[in-house]
């Protein structure tokens, strides 16, 4: 703990002590030759000003802590000083006798205390020096002027004789005693602390006036009028604390006081000039030479100690100061080491981008000496693009700076660096801009790539769906802000590529894929972007198109997929469906994709290799869509819904051999709704499981119905239609069974009717037709020959029925080429035992001609449309054939 002193200043009641001072002062220059005025006018000022300090002390002592207590203790003194000054009063204004030694020896037993008690304060005070430094230095001090002290009060009779030569010498002696205490006291109290100089000259003048009236006490023994207690004691106040630093520094609340170099003085000056000694008597006084030799002896022991102390302290000093040097050192090797051996490059630029600067490491990194870049400037270094952000730095204030930035290799390539400087050119001691740099060249190379593969397709290369939608979303807004700016959409999805990728295989499938959006990305214009969305469908942004544009587009598209593809060592026929949207003011981008949607599945339900845009009609068409997806739902428990029988006849006799069911519905509103509208939306919703369901009961139920009432006559086979979905379906076994059961008919009369398509790929659809072929039901493939027609699917598949597609049937009656299709199927039926039934047979030549080609069973508008139950039983009494004129529709 330490005392702070370096704001200490003069109280505001310097100014009436001073007059004070000025009086006594005045009063006693106007004395010294003869009396003018009574002697104890001049004793006013003295205890005025006492009291007066102790006033100031005892306010100051509100301070809390060690700072009150040494300004009590202060006031305490001043008071015990006053009571001093009183006494010498009386001593000097009663003369001599009795009472006045009494007197004069309750004076020196009151300066005497005064002393005890400034001693005391001073030893509880906190200091910044140790004990014992601080309690040899105070002992040197007393010591010294307690010596003198004894010395000239000793001799004081002897001097008196000639006081005139030996005053001004123990005025000197004194004033370098009192000097030499104010310099200790200030260096053990403050330390190297400054004062305030009014403060100080304070403190100066109550040393050099307390010394001063020491020494001329002599020459005021032949006028005893006059004392020397008027100067001697402290004629101005202690100083006053002022308030806090304003730099915050801790304190313990105390200044330095004024009167500590100013009591002994008082003390001692006192004690000699409170009496006067009696004519023709003398005393005994002690040898002063022993005294003074004892005194020096001590003295010197003391100067001894305190100089052992002080080389003990300067060893320990330089000790000290030796391990920070090694310390230093070995810090300053451990730097260098660190800089010469990072893995960073560390650089020093001037404000003109000079490099002052630069570490070994710049070799391993950019392939260059220290040499060769000193005094060159960074920009030489730095990329074109980067050279912007490199040099913000030069122009921001004082701080740090993190960037990237991409500087040449000695070689001639570029290397990213992560920089982070820092501008030091306010700092004398750098002048510069200080740089560290990290190579981050595979790390920037690597966070490209994660970057890359986040909105590319790994498979094909395209953009995926996010980068996908962010360009959408920019080039919608450019359309927006620009009116003669177009943009477009295309939507394009792979027919029955699910079928190929699962029969096939995946590599069969991936092969395609990157086929495809090799084709589709050669189609598009620069600047054109190509994605894959997901699985088979693919979007193309055309930004800048216009309605011709985008059609020559799509049509480029349908071209492009047209030919054969070569994948994996496959050749493959693929189909796609394209939906084109073209932007207008009421769309964003989601809007935009969505009418593609909807687009590419109006084409979808066109066939094949169709391409369809956007137009407000789909919106009408979806609407219309979910409204007959509702209403659906619902027709059954309304009994809405019926079935058709359409005969399948036996060439050339036209005998009905069996039917086909066929569903149909009847709206309340909308009348006969065609199965080409609601059927899709069934599959679409799922609605075709249970609608399936019910018409496979009705055909059973109706089979063994016919069965019964017309025997052998009855329609043999009962064919129900079954979609994909409805194979997926891990029940639809279990509901075949138990239909078969409740309605009795025989397993060997149903026939199944599935697509190619639906079976191709293999999988659970596979696995369903196999487990009904085992319950004893017949499998038909219908219109075969339009997808993925394979031989190897009938080694795989337990097919029974081909049944051949009309748009073959239609070409019977044309060229050999044209029939050719359906020679074959006919040819492949007759080798594998299979039975082939031609669908849509419209005219007699087509029948003729199939009978020709082989078939034998046949089915279509040219013997009978789709019939209610109860007009199938008359066709199917042996009278006249379906074939005969009278039966024509």
């Amino acid at each position: 703990m330490s005392v702070d002193v370096r704001s200490v200043r003069a109280h505001p009641a310097l100014r009436g002590a001073v007059i004070l001072a000025v009086l006594s002062t005045g009063w006693l220059v106007a004395q010294w030759p003869h009396v003018i005025v009574h002697p104890a006018i001049g004793w006013i000022p003295v205890p005025l000003s006492a009291g007066l300090a102790a006033a100031v002390c005892f306010r100051t002592a509100r301070l809390a802590g060690p700072a009150g207590r040494f300004w009590r203790h202060l006031g305490i003194i001043m008071l015990i000083l006053l009571g001093g000054v009183l006494s010498s009063a009386v001593d000097s204004l009663v003369g001599p006798g009795a009472p006045t030694q009494r007197s004069s020896s309750v004076t020196m037993t009151l300066y005497l205390g005064a002393v005890l008690v400034l001693v005391w304060a001073l030893l509880r005070l906190p200091v910044r020096r140790r004990l014992i430094t601080f309690g040899l230095d105070l002992a040197v001090v007393v010591c010294s002027v307690s010596l003198m002290t004894w010395y000239f009060a000793a001799r004081g009779s002897v001097e008196l004789a000639r006081v005139t030569g030996t005053a001004w010498a123990i005025f000197g002696v004194v004033v370098l005693l009192f000097a030499g205490l104010l310099a200790v006291a200030k260096v053990a109290l403050a330390g190297t602390g400054g004062l305030d100089r009014s403060a100080l000259w304070v403190l100066g003048g109550t040393v050099i006036a307390g010394a001063a009236l020491g020494a001329v006490a002599p020459l005021l023994e032949s006028r005893p009028y006059l004392n020397d207690c008027h100067l001697s004691i402290r004629s101005a106040p202690p100083a006053s604390p002022s308030p806090p630093s304003s730099s915050g520094s801790p304190s313990c609340g105390w200044r330095l006081p004024g009167p500590i170099a100013a009591v002994q003085p008082a003390a001692v000056s006192g004690g000699h000039r409170g009496r006067r000694l009696r004519p023709g008597r003398h005393r005994p006084r002690p040898a002063p030479h022993r005294v003074l030799v004892g005194g020096s002896v001590l003295l010197t022991l003391l100067v001894v100690a305190r100089q052992l102390i002080s080389f003990y302290e300067n060893s320990t000093l330089l000790a000290r100061v030796d391990a920070s040097m090694l310390e230093l050192r070995r810090h300053e090797r451990r730097f260098r080491s660190l800089v010469q051996n990072s893995a960073d490059i560390f650089a020093i630029t001037d404000a003109a981008g000079r490099v002052t600067y630069a570490s070994p490491s710049l070799l391993r990194f950019l392939g260059l000496a220290v040499e060769e870049i000193l005094g060159a400037t960074i920009s030489d270094r730095v990329h074109p693009e980067d050279l912007v952000e490199a040099r913000r730095l030069a122009r921001a204030p004082a701080g740090t700076v993190t960037q990237q930035v991409r500087l040449r290799h000695a070689a001639g390539d570029w290397r990213w660096f992560e920089v982070v400087s820092s501008n030091l050119l306010h700092d004398p001691s750098v002048r510069g801009i200080v740089s560290n740099a990290r190579d981050i060249t595979e790390a920037r190379r690597y966070q490209d790539q994660l970057g890359y593969q986040a909105s590319h397709d790994a498979l094909t290369g395209l953009a995926n769906r996010a980068l996908f939608n962010t360009a959408t979303t920019q080039a919608v807004r450019v359309a927006q802000s620009s009116s003669a700016a177009g943009l477009a959409l295309a939507l394009v999805d792979l027919d029955d590529f699910k079928a190929i990728n699962d029969r096939l295989g995946h590599a069969v499938g991936d092969a395609l894929l990157v086929e495809v959006s090799e084709r589709l990305r050669a189609s598009v214009r620069p600047g054109d972007t190509v994605a894959r969305l997901g699985g088979d469908e693919f979007a193309v942004l055309l930004p800048g198109a216009n309605a011709a544009e985008s059609a020559r587009i799509a049509e480029t598209f349908i071209d492009a997929l047209a030919a054969p593809v070569r994948a994996a060592g496959y050749e493959l026929l693929i189909q796609a469906g394209i939906g084109v949207a073209r932007h207008t003011a009421d769309c964003d981008a989601s809007d935009l994709l969505r009418r593609a949607d909807m687009a590419m599945y109006a084409a979808k339900e066109l066939g094949k290799s169709r391409w369809v845009e956007y137009g407000p009609e789909l919106d009408a068409h979806a609407v219309e869509h979910a409204q007959i997806a509702a209403e659906l739902s619902q027709a059954l428990d309304r009994d809405e819904l019926f079935v058709l029988y359409q005969p399948i006849v036996g060439l050339p006799d036209g005998d009905v051999r069996g039917v086909e069911a066929l569903i149909r519905w009847r709206h309340p509103t909308r009348g006969l709704v065609s199965p080409v509208t609601f059927i899709p939306v069934a599959e679409r919703t799922g609605l075709i499981v249970p609608i399936g369901a019910w018409v496979l009961r009705q055909a059973c139920a109706q089979g063994a119905r016919w069965a019964a009432s017309l025997g052998p006559l009855a329609p043999w086979k009962i064919s129900v239609n079954a979609s994909a979905r409805q194979l997926l379906e891990p029940a639809f076994v279990g509901t075949v069974a138990d239909t078969l059961a409740d309605t009795g008919l025989d397993p060997a009369r149903l026939t199944i009717e599935i697509t190619e398509t639906a079976v191709f790929g293999g999988g659970r659809a596979l696995d369903t037709v196999r487990a009904l072929h085992a319950l004893g039901v017949k499998i038909a493939l219908d219109d075969f020959g339009t997808g993925h027609s394979s031989l190897g699917l009938l080694r795989t598949c337990p097919v029974d029925v081909l049944k051949v597609d009309k748009s073959f049937v239609d070409g019977v009656t044309g060229s050999v080429e044209q029939e050719a299709i359906a020679t074959s199927i006919s040819e492949i039926a007759q080798a594998l035992r299979l039975e082939a039934v031609a669908e849509g047979v419209e005219t007699a030549e087509q029948a003729s001609r199939l009978l020709e080609l082989g078939y034998r069973l046949a089915q279509g508008f040219y013997f009978a449309r789709p019939l209610p139950a109860a007009e199938i039983a008359p066709l199917c009494t042996p009278e006249p054939s379906l074939t005969s004129p009278a039966y024509r529709p």
